[in-house]
């Protein structure tokens, strides 16, 4: 990674790194030095940005997974979310269940830097595990939220209050101020209150304190999950995979795939297998309810 880190085209990629919403092409990685890229990329942004491949298939994603889990210096960092290996919303094997449940737990928790999937679980609604559900928070422009509700729902996912925010899992208050800076963000957040309405949400910059940019709105995963009595996973909403990535996820598509394609025939296969499975009399969901649409995926 030094050595390719300290090559001129890899100072240019850093420089025209795109902004949330843009895009960069970047072609001549032959073997798996497209991971390396990637992974050198990852440590160069630090905690500050979250890094996603979607691969086409799953045996991509595992080449994907081995190789960044082999270049990064802490492999914990690096997780798969697998596709459901049927087409309903129960996982018949118990492995594949529990590495999708336990690796969206390290999401919320800050864990993962660098998470491997595939289109088609891109495509798939899950219900999201409790913690998940209950510890994540997207904040808008312009909505009506109590400041001392959300100073406390900060500290009860596993924020630390201090005067002023240097680091990721920190949150300061002053006035109808407050700062927030969680795992996944490109820069902390300054949320400004008049009364209980959000009248202004800007990044700023860490080391001057200066705003940068308005932004629109902003999702803040918890550091721990906040805890409950019972697990009321049942009446969980359904959310797909791309629910949860923050705003400013850095997304990347490898070359060669054929993204598009996959997606479409994971949606036309999945109305397929649910006739089927109603016409053996089960009760199946709609497929709406199982999977986004390829269109809906690509966007």
């Amino acid at each position: 990674l030094d050595a390719l880190e300290s090559l001129p085209a890899f100072t240019r990629v850093v420089n025209t790194f795109p902004a949330p919403g843009g895009r960069l092409t970047i072609t001549g990685l032959p073997g798996s030095s497209d991971a390396a890229l990637t992974a050198s990329l990852a440590r160069r942004q630090g905690e500050r940005r979250f890094f996603v491949v979607v691969a086409e298939t799953l045996p991509d994603a595992e080449r994907w997974l081995s190789d960044l889990a082999s270049l990064v210096e802490d492999p914990a960092g690096v997780a798969l979310y697998p596709p459901r290996e049927g087409f309903g919303e129960i996982e018949p094997h118990l492995e594949v269940a529990g590495e999708r449940v336990e690796t969206l737990e390290r999401v919320a928790r800050g864990q993962v830097q660098l998470l491997v999937t595939t289109a088609r679980a891109v495509l798939e609604r899950t219900r999201l595990p409790d913690a998940l559900r209950r510890g994540r928070l997207e904040i808008r422009h312009g909505e009506q939220r109590r400041l001392e509700s959300l100073t406390a729902h900060l500290e009860s996912i596993g924020f630390e209050r201090v005067p002023l925010v240097e680091d990721v899992a920190q949150f300061s208050v002053r006035g109808g101020i407050i700062d927030i800076y969680g795992f996944g963000m490109a820069s902390p957040v300054r949320l400004e209150f008049w009364g209980d309405e959000i009248t202004s949400l800007r990044q700023f910059d860490i080391l001057t304190q200066r705003s940068t940019r308005d932004v629109e709105h902003v999702v803040i995963l918890p550091v721990d999950a906040p805890q409950s009595d019972e697990d009321d996973r049942e009446s969980a909403p359904r959310g797909s995979l791309t629910d949860l990535l923050p705003p400013d996820s850095v997304i990347v598509l490898p070359g060669g795939t054929h993204l598009e394609a996959e997606m479409r025939r994971t949606w036309d296969e999945a109305k397929h297998h649910i006739e089927l499975a109603r016409r053996r009399g089960e009760d199946a969901p709609p497929r709406e309810e199982l999977f986004r649409s390829s269109d809906e995926a690509l966007r």
